[in-house]
């Protein structure tokens, strides 16, 4: 195969649109660009009810959304179910033929891991994923050790994400990001009026109301803050706990925290833009922080748990600050910091969106378009030994 030619890519996921989260920002903006450098890219995943036919989306079964649970890594598992599932996954790889199966976190009872299964092609695999508590794969690497030995590539959107695999199965391993569209994200988005006429510094959250995403804590920081500065509280996602967080809001901060529900991918830009200052208290489990990376394109300062895959996207004292969210003094000490300093947003918000450039899809779909054709430059290599085998 010329490394010119297109190729025909696969990407699976159950977590896709409208399914809000970073894989399904992942694999759309992913499938978009590769999209735009000549390859067929088509997405298999669940069917959420939506109706609404999708060019080159393909969706088998139906999916069930459980909810956080301490085993699931604390936030909303995506599990794709129908009876027959298996049958028409391989029904489905049989009458197309890809080059590349591209699955996100197959090593688990999902959908991924059908079609990894059943997959005749060759196999990248995305893994997004750390864990709060129990380590899946301690288990996973018995149940699904002959499909892991059918992925010719692992790829870890962070060193955070492959140190969970390292310890668990062999293979070739890389790093490959999270991307951000840099259009998209950008300090030129106009910002929301309704926002702009609230009074004060508005402080932004963007984020699935689940415990693993930690907004309490930020709530806690928020209130030991309002008596000494005139602030807002803008509050984006939705989730299984949103009910029981807008009752934990005191009364007395009725008037200052802001809960907009789920934002749609073209309004979510004009919030950041809105914002003074982001933050995000999210107390594990993350592999990236592409809210991080978003918030920072759009030349937005950042406060965040100081967490392992926070420090992959953020650095302490230039793109912002890092705080030890259960702790809610500290906490509400670095958000002062930022308050309390015009000059220091504005120094902040501009480092974040140069380095926020690094990251364009342009690049990561470059990224992983070269993993691809070396993966099948080592089958085609590795055929054609042992057809010289054969033969002798």
């Amino acid at each position: 195969m010329s490394d010119r030619e297109p190729l025909r890519i696969l990407q699976v996921s159950d977590a896709y649109y409208p399914f809000p989260g970073g894989v399904s920002e992942h694999m759309h903006y992913l499938s978009l660009y590769l999209r735009e450098r000549g390859h067929r890219v088509t997405i298999l995943t669940a069917d959420y009810g939506s109706g609404t036919a999708e060019r080159d989306v393909v969706r088998i079964g139906r999916v069930r959304i459980l909810p956080p649970l301490k085993a699931f890594n604390m936030t909303q598992l995506t599990v794709t179910f129908e009876p027959g599932l298996h049958l028409k996954v391989r029904d489905f790889l049989r009458r197309n033929e890809f080059d590349v199966v591209h699955t996100h976190g197959p090593l688990a009872p999902n959908l991924p891991h059908l079609a990894l299964h059943y997959s005749r092609s060759a196999n990248v695999a995305t893994f997004h994923t750390t864990f709060v508590g129990f380590n899946w794969h301690k288990l996973g690497k018995f149940l699904f050790r002959a499909d892991s030995r059918k992925i010719d590539c692992f790829i870890g959107v962070s060193e955070v994400a492959l140190d969970v695999l390292r310890r668990h199965y062999r293979g070739k391993m890389r790093v490959i990001p999270n991307g951000i569209d840099i259009e998209r994200f950008s300090p030129s988005v106009e910002p929301e009026p309704d926002i702009l006429r609230l009074s004060g510094i508005k402080i932004l959250y963007v984020g699935r109301m689940e415990p693993r995403k930690g907004f309490p804590y930020l709530l806690r920081a928020f209130e030991m803050l309002v008596p000494r500065h005139d602030l807002q509280l803008i509050a984006v996602g939705s989730g299984v706990e949103e009910h029981r967080y807008r009752e934990m809001v005191p009364p007395h901060l009725k008037e200052r925290v802001h809960f907009f529900g789920f934002a749609p991918p073209q309004r979510l830009p004009r919030l950041y833009r809105s914002a003074d200052i982001f933050t995000s208290p999210a107390v594990g489990g993350e592999t990236f922080g592409i809210v991080l990376l978003e918030a920072m394109a759009s030349a937005i300062p950042v406060v965040a748990s100081d967490i392992p895959g926070y420090r992959e996207v953020l650095t302490e004292g230039k793109e912002g600050l890092f705080a030890d969210v259960r702790d809610s003094a500290h906490y509400a000490h670095k958000l002062e910091i930022l308050v309390r300093d015009k000059q220091l947003r504005k120094k902040m918000g501009k480092a974040g969106r140069e380095k926020a450039l690094s990251y364009s899809w342009e690049e990561i779909a470059a990224r992983m378009e070269d993993v691809y054709r070396e993966i099948l430059e080592q089958r085609r290599l590795l055929r054609s030994l042992k057809g010289k085998e054969r033969r002798r």
